[in-house]
């Protein structure tokens, strides 16, 4: 007799519909490709069990709302194009819904959900990379790293957003049923069990702007000229600060070192030229101050996860 496990995805308005369609997808591919004998049960509900418009204008009907929920095995929390928001007794819905599950997972801004309902206090999480400093700010007791694109922590498991969903989800499968399962599915959908690199190619050359002024001049002179030679000393006179404050100031509102800051700025103008221009990798590194094909690769290896002729391959 094959086992049932139920699978719960929470619906709201101004869902992202591939937050949820994706991960719907795995579980169906896993119960019509394989033999195993645990079987997923996936249900949709909104928390009145009331239709939902999707951010893409698609209005979904859901199978039934919170209260007709049994059993939660896997409670699912899809993404919106921004940061959610849901009524009180949506809250609450939702709430109750995490209580009682066996294990959670949410989709991008959907961590912001489950943050909410207190699921991610003291955990590590990941979520779309552009609203990660938010989640980190508004919820201290998180440790957001959006480098990856799926992170598990515990019983909890975030995605990155987007495409994302559908490697959170080939994640509880192998998780349930093995690596080789999960592989024949993400084969059949065409993707990867894990995109190679996450995301760190698109969050860690974003770096935010210093609040003050002594500090953004040097920050938007090195973004003009990454392949200049910026050295503390040099930063410092452009700041008209002493090496020890700029230090501080880099430190206390940016969040890393002069020499991160310069490193990633060469990074994003090197990540550009190898995607817009046919210019070989030395060319590059020495034209990004790197000097050398050798340093960038370590600074791309370090930065983005991936190395720069491995990066051109795959965003040009």
């Amino acid at each position: 007799m094959n086992e049932r496990r139920s699978v719960v995805i929470f619906l709201f308005d101004e869902v992202q519909s591939l937050g949820f369609s994706g991960p719907a997808d795995v579980f169906s591919c896993s119960n019509e490709m394989t033999s195993a004998s645990l079987r997923y049960d996936v249900r949709t509900a909104s928390h009145d069990g009331a239709a939902v418009r999707t951010s893409s204008g698609l209005t979904v009907m859901p199978d039934c709302g919170v209260a007709g929920i049994g059993d939660v095995g896997t409670l699912i929390v899809p993404n919106a194009d921004g940061i959610p928001a849901l009524e009180a007794e949506a809250a609450r819905a939702l709430g109750a819904l995490a209580d009682r599950a066996q294990r959670i997972a949410s989709v991008g801004t959907g961590a912001f959900l489950i943050a909410e309902a207190g699921v991610l206090d003291g955990r590590r999480a990941t979520m779309d990379w552009a609203f990660s400093d938010e989640l980190a700010r508004c919820f201290p007791d998180i440790t957001v790293d959006s480098r990856d694109t799926v992170v598990k922590d515990g019983h909890v498991t975030t995605a990155g957003g987007g495409i994302s969903a559908i490697e959170m989800a080939l994640s509880l499968v192998d998780e349930d049923l093995g690596r080789d399962t999960a592989q024949q599915i993400a084969q059949f959908l065409v993707t990867h069990l894990r995109k190679p690199g996450g995301q760190a190619p698109f969050t860690d050359v974003q770096v935010r702007e210093a609040r003050s002024l002594a500090l953004r001049q040097p920050q938007r002179q090195v973004q003009a000229d990454p392949g200049a030679d910026w050295t503390l000393r040099s930063l410092s006179l452009h700041a008209g600060l002493s090496e020890r404050h700029l230090s501080r100031q880099f430190r206390a509102e940016i969040g890393m070192t002069a020499r991160q800051y310069v490193e990633r700025a060469r990074v994003a103008l090197a990540s550009r030229l190898l995607i817009e221009t046919p210019q070989s990798a030395e060319l590059i590194a020495r034209k990004t101050g790197f000097g050398t094909e050798a340093t960038m690769r370590k600074s791309f290896l370090r930065v983005l996860r991936v190395a720069p002729l491995e990066y051109r391959r795959r965003f040009s």
